[in-house]
């Protein structure tokens, strides 16, 4: 394990980075650490390989050892409320879209809640645990994982890399730091209380935004509709041809 502390003064409060040769999970280091101790926001904790990687919905996150961007970051989200912490996911999405955008050259897209998509494959996943105390929203562990130089997915043909996109190797601390540098400014956004602009740099690489789709719910069925907007609050509107206006919340509809 390496302590490299303040790399860079302009992210977060301070930039602490923490990188690991192999752990169970980044978030789960970070949840220790924030158990032991208070002063650790802008602290970011990196891995080369994780055994118990997480995704959303109790998914995993395969990867091969130091081949792709594994992290974690804590970060102070107490000026959020119950109402706008979703904010925090759409920041994070934007940050990696648009790193990745810059690489490639390609048009990546954010598909609701957090995953990115670029020629129609996955590349990245955020997994975000918040920590409340009382109501109130404390503290937010990032986590995400960016498929880097993995070119093998043992033959899944719907996850990519920035490698198969560009035949290209990264070194993994110069997109870290990219990322980080992206995200660091759109919390300043979001602490500035810009919310038009975020929603709308969001927006304009939303997934099936304004198309028409046939969607499966969670309960097995299907309904016809578009997506008009995410709300701040991270749940997903849907206008349906009849033009009713339904909320959707993570696991009651599939996008796939």
């Amino acid at each position: 394990m390496k302590d490299c502390a303040k790399m860079n003064k302009s992210l977060f409060k301070a930039y602490k980075l923490i990188e690991l040769d192999v752990i169970d999970s980044t978030n789960n280091y970070a949840a220790k650490l924030l158990d032991k101790t208070k002063n650790v926001d802008g602290t970011v904790i990196m891995a080369y390989f994780q055994s118990e990687g997480k995704g959303q919905r109790d998914a995993s996150w395969q990867s091969e050892p130091g081949a792709n961007l594994l992290f974690s970051a804590i970060v102070d989200v107490s000026f959020l409320t119950n109402k706008t912490y979703f904010l925090l996911s759409k920041i994070v999405a934007i940050a990696i879209n648009e790193t990745i955008e810059e690489i490639t050259n390609n048009n990546s897209f954010i598909k609701w809640p957090n995953d990115i998509i670029i020629d129609n494959k996955k590349i990245a996943g955020i997994l975000i645990e918040n920590i409340w105390k009382g109501s109130k929203l404390d503290t937010a562990i990032i986590g995400v994982g960016l498929n880097v130089n993995q070119i093998n997915f043992n033959d899944n043909k719907n996850i990519t890399s920035l490698s198969l996109l560009t035949s290209k190797t990264y070194i993994l601390k110069d997109l870290l730091n990219n990322i980080l540098e992206k995200l660091s400014k759109l919390i300043s956004l979001l602490k500035d209380n810009e919310i038009d602009e975020i929603q709308n740099r969001y927006n304009n690489h939303l997934l099936f935004l304004d198309q028409w789709k046939v969607y499966t719910l969670a309960n097995g069925k299907e309904i016809e509709g578009k997506i008009i907007k995410v709300r701040l609050d991270g749940l997903l509107v849907i206008e349906t041809k009849n033009k009713s206006i339904i909320d959707f919340d993570f696991k009651e509809i599939n996008l796939l």
